[in-house]
């Protein structure tokens, strides 16, 4: 492979690392844990509302979401939400570009 190939694999790399950075900066710096869990509380429930609508139903799913994914097991909410929020901005589309770059060496030259 070459290094338009290689290319794929570290932003590849860099993403995820991003990715898993996250949590342990949400772990050293008591701040941005707030910031990201208010955030995570407010997506949880909008998500539900627009899903369900508004409700009592809407509020017993989200706050059993909220405490699974925002108290219990914070480092999955945080980097699920993440991983979908770096993917809905199109970060990730350095992939579709790589891929493309990559496999222009396999076309046909004119």
């Amino acid at each position: 492979m070459n290094d338009r190939g290689n290319f794929i694999f570290i932003a590849l790399g860099l993403m995820v690392g991003a990715i898993f950075l996250l949590p342990v900066l949400m772990y050293i710096f008591p701040p941005i844990d707030i910031i990201i869990k208010i955030i995570l509380i407010f997506v949880i429930y909008r998500t539900v509302q627009g899903y369900l609508g508004n409700g009592v139903l809407t509020l017993i799913i989200s706050c059993i979401l909220i405490y699974f994914l925002v108290l219990k097991w914070w480092w999955i909410g945080a980097t699920g939400w993440f991983a979908i929020t770096l993917f809905g901005m199109g970060i990730f589309s350095i992939i579709t570009w790589g891929s493309k770059t990559a496999l222009d060496i396999f076309k046909p030259k004119r």
